[in-house]
């Protein structure tokens, strides 16, 4: 996939407003089970739901605000 397409994907996907609805409620579900977590293997596991649902937003921002090089002056 090219740099082009990704970011084409990233804006239509940023766009959708369904998209940051269903983002962040898989986010508040899971911080939730993580406050409401019994042991230490469910906490790691919500640690790990929250962590890659932030990573994944930051990846959409960072692919959108990716500029493109320019070249030198001739």
């Amino acid at each position: 996939m090219t740099e082009n397409e990704r970011k084409s994907l990233a804006e239509q996907m940023m766009a959708n407003p369904l998209f940051a609805v269903v983002l962040g409620e898989l986010e508040a579900s899971a911080i939730e089970r993580l406050v409401y977590a019994t042991d230490d293997i469910s906490r790691h596991e919500c640690q790990l739901r929250v962590q890659a649902v932030r990573s994944f937003r930051s990846d959409l921002v960072e692919t959108l605000s990716t500029r493109e090089p320019k070249g030198a002056p001739a």
